[in-house]
């Protein structure tokens, strides 16, 4: 054991090179498919599978390595973690088939599931309760600013190499972010008496797993194919199992009665409300410019790119705002921001306004980068520092859940050859669902930042810690 002095800031940073490195290749991931395709023998729709199973993957995941994070620490997870995600993305630069790229992402997105809740634990424990709706603001702006740096530097560096590029930067990045933590981030308090859940782990990875999988695949195969049937039977009776199981063993993954809290489950489902509407109308946004403005692919990239730099922008600020006014009050104007702006982008395609279009994708994307950082603080808080980790890995679940359902309900109603008037109605459906998440997410007790006591060091302010190497 030794005495180690840090700096909040430093912590900070350093844990955000990581989180950066590991999202920057999402979106022009997406725009290079077809190229993919190509160089690998295979289609479109099997290299799909490059984007679809990581993000399961992640998804199912994430409360697992978050739970494992709380147990045995945080900085050790996130260590192992990028390792574990490094090598693999030059394993992914080397893909010889489709096969080999396709498991190549799922094992780097495995390990990248107890990056994003161990990051985040670790730095919300070196700044003050009060602190912490500015903290995730600076991760939600990061996380979205990420991927549009990549569409801006991935694009041309695949023009003029390969798309294999984009994973090796991506392994440098992580072996940095490694390199980085491996002297700059405290541990978080461990709790090596409590045993891992690995039944309660695998039933509700059976149970939410098996329904992501049948949402996602019933968008292209419809929803009365076997597979997808069996994920929506199998799916109940699963997560049923996981329920009675923690009810009765001593140190459980989820603690049910946490779950329970007011706060805890309005925070789960306000993800599924407001990830719904706001992914479906990415993809209904994509398929409305190529329909009805016949938009080439990097025109529909630059009329969409506006939506993360205003998520990166509001998400950076909305730790001033919920000052000012408030929690309850900042989350609500941000889902209603999402609704106007997704109405906005159908009444653009129905009127064929450019601008209107731009200005809906705007408003979508500020506010879902306004309400989320209030939503992780008070989350966070419910749940109790030493379930941070298992507590956002169930809001990123709760949230791919939403986006699933979305993009297979929403998006499946129009397609190429829809008219403009068929857009403006799927969007204003998208938009009354960003709505019920106002309502639900309004619901939720905030961090009140304008009263709290600040009794923690300043951010500038060195932290002091006992900190045991791992």
């Amino acid at each position: 054991m030794s005495d180690r002095t840090y700096s909040p800031r430093t912590v900070q940073w350093v844990a955000l090179v990581g989180v950066a490195s590991s999202s920057f290749t999402i979106t022009v991931l997406s725009a290079a498919l077809a190229e993919i395709a190509d160089d690998l023998g295979s289609t479109v729709a099997v290299v799909t599978w490059v984007i679809a199973a990581p993000l399961l993957a992640f998804a199912v995941f994430t409360p697992m390595a978050g739970k494992l994070g709380d147990i045995y620490g945080h900085r050790r997870m996130y260590l192992i973690g990028f390792t574990g995600a490094a090598i693999m993305s030059f394993v992914t630069a080397g893909a010889w088939s489709a096969g080999t790229l396709i498991g190549a992402r799922v094992l780097a997105q495995a390990f990248s599931a107890s990056t994003g809740p161990s990051a985040l634990a670790i730095i919300m424990s070196v700044y003050p309760e009060d602190r912490r709706t500015h903290i995730a603001g600076t991760w939600g702006a990061v996380t979205s600013a990420s991927p549009a740096i990549g569409v801006v530097a991935g694009g041309p560096l695949i023009d003029l190499t390969s798309w294999r590029i984009l994973f090796v930067i991506q392994g440098i990045g992580m072996l940095t972010a490694v390199l980085l933590a491996s002297r700059a981030l405290p541990t978080t308090q461990e709790r090596r008496h409590h045993s891992f859940d690995l039944v309660g782990g695998i039933l509700l990875a059976v149970g939410f797993g098996s329904l992501l999988a049948a949402i996602n695949r019933a968008a292209d195969v419809g929803w009365g194919h076997p597979l997808v049937v069996a994920g929506l039977l199998v799916s109940p009776l699963a997560l049923v199992g996981f329920a009675l199981y923690e009810r009765r063993v001593e140190h459980p993954l989820v603690s049910l009665a946490l779950v329970r809290q007011n706060t805890v489950w309005r925070a789960l489902a306000s993800q599924i409300f407001i990830n719904g509407p706001y992914m479906a109308g990415l993809i209904l946004t994509a398929v409305m410019l190529s329909s009805v403005f016949d938009f080439s692919t990097s025109q529909i990239s630059l009329m969409i790119l506006p939506r993360p730099l205003s998520f990166a922008l509001a998400s950076a600020n909305a730790g001033r705002l919920v000052e000012r006014f408030g929690g309850r009050v900042t989350v609500v104007l941000g889902t209603l921001s999402i609704a106007v702006g997704l109405a906005a982008v159908g009444f653009g395609a129905y009127r064929h306004s450019v601008p209107i279009v731009l200005i809906g994708v705007g408003m979508a994307g500020a506010g879902n980068g306004v309400c989320r950082p209030p939503i992780i603080a008070a989350l966070t808080k419910a749940m109790g520092d030493s379930e941070i980790g298992v507590g956002t890995g169930l809001l990123n679940m709760f949230g791919q859940l939403g986006a699933a359902a979305g993009i297979s309900i929403l998006a499946s109603l129009v397609t190429v050859d829809s008219t403009d008037s068929q857009f403006l109605g799927v969007l204003l459906l998208a938009s009354a669902l960003a709505l019920i998440a106002a309502a639900v997410a309004g619901s939720i007790r905030y961090i009140d930042v304008t009263s709290a006591p600040r009794t923690a060091p300043s951010p500038t302010a060195p932290y002091s810690a006992v900190v045991h190497r791992d």
